[in-house]
């Protein structure tokens, strides 16, 4: 048996993404020549369009790629197809029409028959395919057992690797996060890519890379028109913002930082000195939000509370905003204060009117200038802002902006309107 130092480095032979930059970089290389790629996340979120863009940028370079659609019709790959590429140029539509192929079969167990009838003999009409996407495993029938449909794809990826040929395997993930399908599917593919979603915004992770490192720390992507875009959002690992508890003349700062476990490790969820319930409960309230999907992520909370007094529930709101900022990747104004009880139902409970006297009090007669905005109840957002401490000074509503929220679903869009379009 040879050395180590005596065994051939063969390289890898890339093909090149021109217009998908923020994929490079999440890969860490261009797509390996015989590289075998799973890309996974929930029905919807935009896996057709990811490997429909890819093609695309192939075919554009005259490199002759093939998509087989298991679960969608030809005429779905083709309104997906023109919203893509339908303001494109003349020229770049024709060299994309000339190389991306498409072909449907009925059940994954045809794999290898596609690939050895179709595909590899010279002169049939899909030889010289660099790139094959499957589209999607669920779609045909492939169970969580391994049984002859699980072995047919593996013969498909083999045989394909063998001569060179790339794959993506478009997968499903199950209601808990999970990629779908037996384990030993994760185990056989070179690359894993995985997208979640928060509204628009898509974050994209490579848990699994044989390539090049992982990337763990998400790629914030927004789904455009004409498909998946780096977003120029600036991603924000920890946020921090501002609440009041109530007690003296500092204000409270609740941190989070909201972030995906290593691939293989466990979520958990970290809240010291915090009560672990209503933490608990704040983060079911989350999952109750639109297009936010929560589940297998880790959660560290912490709450600097002055005076080292106890947990009071108006820091609910500057918590729920801190955990949303993070998961979002959205920064919040550190001169705007929140303040209110979150319950189940998503809605923003008013502080007692003792609080907002004192309230009043500190932003009005301390001299304190930090604060610009404020967000609480819309049942006493008005009689807030007209609250003035000492008689013929100033009204909350004038040194202040008060607004008034009902529930977090329009906190989000009163904070964030871009992101909910």
């Amino acid at each position: 048996m040879p050395k180590i130092s005596e065994l051939e480095d063969k390289g890898r032979e890339g093909l090149h993404l021109s217009n998908l930059p923020w994929l490079t970089k999440a890969i860490g290389f261009n797509l390996i020549k015989g590289g075998l790629y799973l890309l996974a996340g929930e029905p919807g979120i935009g896996k057709t369009t990811l490997a429909l863009q890819i093609l695309g940028d192939l075919a554009g370079q005259c490199v002759k790629v093939l998509y087989v659609p298991t679960e969608q019709s030809l005429s779905d790959v083709k309104r997906v197809a023109d919203r893509i590429y339908g303001l494109m140029d003349n020229g770049m539509r024709s060299s994309i029409n000339d190389n991306l192929f498409i072909d449907t079969i009925d059940d994954l167990s045809m794999l290898p028959w596609l690939l050895n009838h179709r595909i590899l003999p010279s002169g049939m009409e899909y030889h010289g395919c660099e790139v094959v996407v499957i589209d999607s495993l669920q779609g045909g029938g492939l169970t969580t057992g391994v049984g002859t449909k699980y072995k047919a794809l593996l013969d498909f990826a083999d045989t394909s690797k063998g001569a060179g040929i790339t794959c993506l395997f478009v997968n499903h993930v199950t209601k808990s996060g999970e990629i779908a399908g037996p384990k030993a599917l994760e185990h056989s593919v070179d690359c894993i890519i995985y997208i979640r979603k928060a509204f628009r915004l898509r974050p994209l992770f490579v848990p699994k890379n044989r390539f090049g490192p992982s990337t763990l720390d998400p790629i914030v992507l927004i789904m455009e028109a004409q498909g998946l875009e780096e977003s120029p959002h600036v991603a924000a690992e920890a946020s921090t913002v501002v609440g009041y508890s109530g007690i003296g003349e500092e204000f409270a700062e609740a941190q989070a930082s909201v972030t995906i476990p290593r691939y293989g490790s466990r979520p958990g969820l970290s809240a010291p000195f915090l009560p672990s319930k209503k933490i608990q409960q704040l983060l079911k309230v989350l999952a109750t939000l639109k297009d936010i999907d929560v589940v297998d992520l880790s959660y560290d909370v912490s709450c600097y509370i002055p005076g080292r007094h106890g947990y009071a529930s108006v820091l609910d709101l500057p918590i729920i905003v801190s955990l949303l900022s993070s998961y979002l990747h959205q920064p919040v104004d550190s001169q705007t204060l929140f303040v209110g009880e979150v319950d189940l139902t998503k809605q923003v409970r008013p502080p007692e009117r003792t609080y907002l006297a004192g309230l009043a009090e500190l932003i009005v007669g301390s001299g304190l200038r930090t604060i610009k905005r404020i967000y609480l109840s819309q049942k006493v957002a008005s009689e807030f802002g007209e609250m003035e401490p000492e008689e013929g000074r100033h009204k909350v509503g004038d040194v202040v902006e008060v607004r008034g929220v009902k529930d977090i679903d329009s906190l989000v869009i009163d904070l964030w309107p871009s992101l909910t379009k």
